[in-house]
């Protein structure tokens, strides 16, 4: 097996990650960001969109690159996301307690997990990545513009971030970076069926009292972020919270019970 260079890590790196664009609305705008990660050799692009866009069209606008590049169309991003180990998100949003720690794109490659797939999110042109797709990231990356115009256009961004990914490094002016996550241990399929059952029994059962589900599930989502559990240990929570739900069941139907008694 040959040695890797300083020139070719990169390469393997890019080749690792892929866009994910999400229900971006014009043509034009998803046929440049083909291009664009045809030209930093990203490992593929995958586009989550209810619209039919036109084979014919993706090719004019992409400059052929919709043929040389892995390329695919989901109607769900779950689905489109399954196959990864790690996804980073692209956002400049004013971020909550709950967001996912925020990245400046400089030094991304160094912070990819070390083994995997990895998915850089990109959000559709008027309005970003919304709440919900950014929870599906373990981190964002934001890359620096001017603020008398902040926004990028879509093929621009996934341009920038598809540079830093696939340009040489250079060892001698890199400076201490953060550890690359590890791998995920589950399959990010059960990971999103687990949150959507967390915030299901969190609903039936009113729990937290006059908290909403919603974000009762994002503070469970990024404290699991931290503790990156395997299938068999978030099937155990899983199972917590079916104990939960139906503890919560037998108590509702005593309680009625009770009520039909003391009507009679």
């Amino acid at each position: 097996m040959s040695e890797v260079t300083v020139d070719d890590q990169p390469a393997r790196v890019a080749a690792r990650a892929h866009a994910v664009l999400c229900h971006p609305q014009d043509v034009r705008n998803v046929g440049t960001a083909i291009r664009a990660a045809a030209n930093h050799g990203l490992g593929g692009l995958r586009l989550v969109t209810f619209q039919d866009h036109d084979p014919e069209d993706l090719f004019h606008f992409s400059a052929g690159a919709s043929d040389v590049i892995e390329f695919s169309v989901h109607r769900d991003l779950d689905e489109a996301l399954e196959p990864f180990a790690q996804v980073i998100g692209t956002s400049r949003r004013v971020r909550d307690e709950l967001a996912a720690p925020c990245w400046p794109a400089a030094g991304l490659i160094h912070r990819l997990s070390t083994d995997g797939p990895v998915a850089i999110l990109f959000g559709n042109e008027r309005a970003g990545l919304s709440v919900r797709e950014l929870d599906r990231c373990s981190a964002t990356v934001y890359i620096p513009t001017h603020a008398r115009k902040p926004s990028l256009n879509l093929g621009h961004a996934v341009a920038c971030v598809g540079y830093e990914l696939a340009r040489p490094q250079d060892p001698a002016a890199a400076g201490p970076v953060a550890q690359p996550p590890e791998p995920l241990r589950a399959p990010r399929k059960a990971i999103e069926g687990f949150y959507g059952h967390v915030e299901a029994v969190s609903a039936e059962l009113g729990y937290p009292p006059g908290r909403n589900p919603e974000l009762f599930t994002r503070r469970i989502r990024r404290l699991l972020d931290r503790a990156n559990p395997n299938a068999q240990e978030l099937g155990m929570l899983a199972g917590i919270f079916s104990e939960l739900r139906r503890l919560g069941r037998q108590d509702a139907q005593a309680a009625q019970a009770g009520d039909d008694a003391q009507s009679e």
